[in-house]
């Protein structure tokens, strides 16, 4: 997973960093629930991980992926 740091002006996010990829990508932007608030990309990247130790998220969301999946097919 890749962190940038980027600038909202309220309609367009343009990166203050370069993005190390050459194709497009789905990507996912968190807001801080306050302007103030300032996230690090390391906090980030532990808030997208589930840092819950023991709650097992990432085989819960593969799992859950796995059944959209076979209900897009039918």
């Amino acid at each position: 997973m890749q962190a940038i740091k980027a600038l909202y002006n309220g309609r367009d996010i343009k990166p203050m960093e370069e993005i190390k990829t050459k194709k497009k990508t789905e990507v996912i932007v968190i807001f801080p629930n306050e302007i103030e608030e300032r996230v690090t990309p390391e906090d980030a990247r532990r808030f997208l991980r589930g840092s819950g130790k023991g709650e097992r998220l990432t085989e819960k969301l593969l799992k859950s992926r796995a059944e959209d999946i076979s209900l897009e097919g039918n």
